[in-house]
């Protein structure tokens, strides 16, 4: 994402998760208001990805996906996640986190 805002807002929920675990519940608006930003920076792919977790968490109370094969735990899946969010820039994180929601999309 290119705002300043939304990245401290991704970061404190990365480092919430880092520091205290899933709080499915605390993230949930936070990731709302992340996802305004992206809608104001007109990157669907952001907009979408932030969209289906938070809907994904609100449904099942836990992000519990393994997104990344090298990854194990719910933790750091979802920093991971969060993390090529902040990140989207670059063409590799778009094209995991393109992949990543679309397997978001298949649970849904």
């Amino acid at each position: 994402m290119q705002s300043a805002k939304a990245n401290t807002l991704l970061q404190s929920i990365i480092d919430d998760v880092n520091k205290n675990g899933m709080n499915a519940d605390s993230f949930i608006p936070k990731l709302q208001e992340a996802r305004e930003f992206a809608l104001k920076e007109e990157d669907p792919l952001v907009t979408r990805a932030l969209r289906l977790v938070w809907q994904h968490l609100e449904s099942n109370g836990s992000f519990g996906i393994e997104l990344a094969e090298d990854i194990e735990s719910e933790d750091e899946n979802f920093a991971y996640f969060l993390s090529l969010c902040v990140k989207s820039d670059n063409t590799y994180n778009r094209d995991e986190l393109r992949e990543m929601t679309n397997a978001l999309q298949a649970l849904a």
